[in-house]
């Protein structure tokens, strides 16, 4: 088994599934967030991406990271490195 094999066999994030796991609903979401959950819906169902403060804000609500957010919305972030260079003011 090989590294293709490992990704071909992961279950596909999506913003559905993470919307689902956080135990939130989209309206509750889209007043966290000041959208609409017309918004939120054609998010999750990828019709429209999220702006980089709506992205932020979302991941945050969602308790995941932006990579992990990108990579529901079906973006390829591959190539982007962590951030290690810059720590968090966590």
């Amino acid at each position: 088994m090989n590294a293709n094999d490992l990704k071909q066999d992961a279950p596909e994030i999506t913003l559905e599934s993470l919307i689902e796991t956080s135990g939130k609903t989209q309206r509750e979401l889209g007043i966290a967030l000041g959208v609409t959950e017309l918004t939120i819906r054609n998010w999750a169902k990828r019709r429209k991406i999220p702006r980089l403060d709506n992205a932020a804000a979302l991941a945050a609500e969602l308790g995941v990271s932006l990579k992990t957010l990108t990579r529901s919305l079906q973006i390829d972030v591959a190539r982007v490195p962590d951030d290690t260079r810059y720590p968090s003011d966590d």
